[in-house]
């Protein structure tokens, strides 16, 4: 007889975790929905703004003679598509390297002697204003003066739920200005040239110094030549805006095609005295020629060598102080033996 059939066992029921677990994997999914959920509807709006101003002219200069009241006006506008508030602002500079860098300063004779038209105003999109200024030389020292006008942009107001990053933009208009006549003295200090000058021209650096130490200094850009002799004239170069008593460094350049020994100038125009310095050039044309003969020269000497031949013919040698051998005939030569 066949064994009956018998209907399948049931499945284990296998024990579930422990409720301590599943109370705390629970607890942390819903602090974690709760808190994202929280960060996205209570959260503030965050905003950025990069104002920017144009301002026209960056440099303003004058000299006043006499004790009249002296004006000028400098241009701002809002290049942006959005409005900004702007505030105004005179102060002090100095010079504080050698590469021309400069330090603002706030200076109480200066703000009192410079006023400005408008301290603070808004410019909306794509506006332009001008403000004025007005100088007083009586309240200034006699000499050079240099100030700057810087217009510095001012964040908007935030709302009260409302997170605004902002950035403000600080640029200025340097004024400089001379109450009264003033002397330019200076000197160049240090006068830099390599020996060997190869490329277009002569290329060297300097250190210019004014030196005015009167009563009324004044800052100026030295007017200063180049001179080579003997070849051709003078050249001019305008060096950088140097303040009393400062120094500045610049870059001699002397184009043009130069060769030999030669003695190199740099002259103050106002003194008509500067250093020399002797170096050994080959620019211009004479460099392209000398690169000529040089690769001439490789040239011949590799095909001299590929060819295994001495580099200089045998005719050519008493040259480079040998002489060919001359035969000498003796009295036996061409006799042969049997003759005898």
């Amino acid at each position: 007889m066949r064994d009956p059939i018998r209907p399948p066992s049931p499945l284990p029921i296998l024990p579930c975790p422990t409720s301590s677990f599943q109370l705390v994997i629970t607890i942390l999914i819903t602090f974690g929905f709760s808190l994202t959920l929280a960060l996205a509807l209570f959260s503030r709006t965050a905003y950025a703004a990069s104002p920017g101003i144009k301002l026209d002219p960056l440099k303003y200069e004058d000299v006043i003679a006499g004790a009249n009241v002296r004006g000028g006006h400098i241009d701002v506008s809002n290049p942006s598509d959005t409005a900004v508030n702007i505030e105004a602002e005179v102060k002090g500079f100095k010079q504080a390297d050698l590469d021309g860098n400069l330090e603002f300063f706030g200076d109480e004779p200066i703000k009192e002697a410079i006023t400005l038209g408008l301290n603070q105003f808004e410019l909306g999109p794509r506006e332009a204003i001008r403000v004025s200024f007005s100088v007083d030389p009586a309240k200034l020292p006699r000499g050079g003066v240099y100030a700057a006008v810087f217009f510095r942009t001012v964040p908007p107001r935030q709302a009260s739920g409302t997170s605004f990053v902002a950035e403000s933009a600080n640029v200025g208009t340097l004024l400089l200005l001379q109450n009264g006549p003033g002397e330019r003295i200076g000197q160049v200090t240090s006068f830099h040239l390599p020996f060997f000058q190869f490329g277009a021209g002569l290329s060297g650096r300097a250190e210019y110094k004014n030196t005015n130490h009167t009563s009324t200094p004044i800052a100026f850009s030295p007017g200063l030549e180049t001179r080579v002799f003997p070849w051709g004239r003078p050249g001019k170069l305008k060096g950088p805006y140097v303040l009393p008593g400062s120094t500045r460094r610049l870059e001699v350049q002397r184009p043009g095609s130069y060769l030999g020994l030669l003695p190199v100038s740099l002259i103050d125009s106002a003194s008509d005295q500067g250093p020399t310095l002797w170096v050994f050039a080959c620019t211009g044309v004479y460099a392209y020629a000398l690169l000529i003969l040089l690769v001439m020269l490789a040239v011949f000497v590799a095909a001299r060598l590929v060819r295994r031949q001495p580099l200089v013919p045998r005719r050519l040698r008493w040259l480079f102080g040998r002489r060919p051998a001359v035969p000498v005939k003796r009295p036996m030569d061409g006799i042969s033996p049997k003759q005898t």
